[in-house]
């Protein structure tokens, strides 16, 4: 079954944590407790030979590997494994309806996350206010982003059009494809694709589900044939001139109306209009390359025209496109009388240390006055002896 659209939860590693160690050097005790490893990222990696994304389970959660836990004796945890999805050339990254990336390189990735930091042990905790730390850090948790992956098929040409115009039919004329045909509407329920053999190179032509009015707005199957144009580089509008809603004039209108409501840099695509089942007019429109796929009238001209089109190389409208995910310590600030209550990753990260008792309650309340929580707080008015809450933690402000 084809697969172009799937809703995904991905994960980045949790860091590993640091460890409380020491060794005894030159009659010294001195910290050796090495660091955490950083957690695994969440990669897109780009694999051309994929068709689509139906090798991915829609839904489903995906996570990175957690980093090692740091040892005696210096030694620091392993790093988690990265998670790398692969996806077809042409898949978009939506966050929160907000396209991400737009992947076109063969073999480009995209950093969706980050691996956790690990957790420093006592040995990196080193420092003149403290030279024999009993303490070490736990390691940042893993971070996760819900996205929906969209792909949009290559090809060459793409050929357009009402349901029952004969989109199937003509793909099967020019390609000897064996797409579904049948003469009713719909037929076409997911994209086919063909190649034409051009004397000196091949030339993809996929046919899309027909269109109806109001497409772009969602009627019918609209925007999702719609988003398959995004990467083609010559369309085919295919007229049915005995449709009896709309006459030629009309289905051109109607057809551009909705390509470029949709995405209006779909007028810089190249376009040819053909109108089939001329066996069926008595006087042919010879304004416009006119054929018959019941009888093959016109196909060769057809064929013709789209190799003359073919000599130049013709560009796609989009290229790689990456927009950074930004992955911020967040962190909420909220006054209930004369307490500060915080919250949010900062707080979660600043508290995360494990060790002797005393020395971790110094160390958190030294990361606090250096954060940007103490100045909040002290711009939102704290007084001495309001209370500060850090998590499970509380103290009492002071200037």
């Amino acid at each position: 079954m084809f697969v172009d659209e799937i809703k995904l939860t991905v994960s980045s590693g949790a860091g590993g944590p640091g460890s409380v160690s020491f060794n005894n050097l030159n009659s010294k005790t001195k910290p050796s407790g090495g660091s955490g490893g950083d957690g695994g990222s969440a990669i897109l990696r780009v694999n051309e030979k994929l068709p689509d994304l139906s090798h991915i389970m829609s839904n489903s959660s995906l996570k990175a590997g957690n980093g090692g836990p740091g040892l005696k004796n210096f030694q620091n945890g392993t790093l988690g494994e990265n998670l790398v999805i692969e996806v077809p050339k042409g898949t978009q990254v939506y966050i929160d309806n907000e396209m991400y990336a737009d992947l076109h390189d063969n073999n480009s990735s995209f950093v969706l996350l980050t691996g956790s930091k690990g957790g420093r042990g006592n040995y990196e905790l080193i420092s003149k206010r403290n030279p024999n730390p009993q303490i070490c850090e736990q390691g940042v948790k893993r971070k996760s982003l819900d996205i929906k992956l969209s792909y949009s098929i290559y090809s060459d040409i793409s050929i357009v059009g009402l349901p029952n115009a004969g989109k199937s039919t003509l793909i099967q004329k020019l390609t000897n494809s064996k797409a579904k045909i049948g003469d009713y509407e719909f037929t076409t329920t997911s994209p086919n694709i063909g190649v034409l053999n051009n004397s000196e190179s091949l030339i993809t032509i996929c046919d899309l589900p027909g269109l109806l009015e109001g497409a772009s707005d969602g009627v019918g199957m609209g925007r999702r044939v719609l988003k398959h144009l995004r990467n083609t580089k010559f369309i085919i509008y295919l007229i049915d001139p005995i449709n009896e809603k709309f006459n030629i004039s009309s289905q051109i209108s109607m057809l551009e109306d909705e390509l470029f409501k949709f995405d209006v840099n779909y007028q810089s695509i190249k376009k040819l209009i053909v109108v089939n089942k001329s066996d069926k007019l008595s006087t042919p429109n010879e304004e416009y390359i006119n054929i018959s796929c019941l009888n093959e009238n016109g196909i060769d001209e057809l064929v013709s025209r789209i190799q003359d089109v073919f000599q130049y190389d013709l560009p796609l409208i989009y290229s790689d496109f990456h927009k950074i995910v930004l992955e911020q310590e967040d962190y909420f600030i909220e006054k209930i009388e004369n307490q500060f209550i915080c919250s949010g990753e900062l707080v979660t990260n600043m508290i995360n240390i494990s060790g002797n008792k005393d020395s971790v309650l110094d160390e958190i309340f030294i990361r606090f006055e250096k954060s940007v929580l103490s100045r909040e707080i002290n711009e939102m008015g704290a007084i001495d002896g309001d209370t500060i809450v850090l998590g499970n933690l509380e103290f009492e402000y002071k200037q």
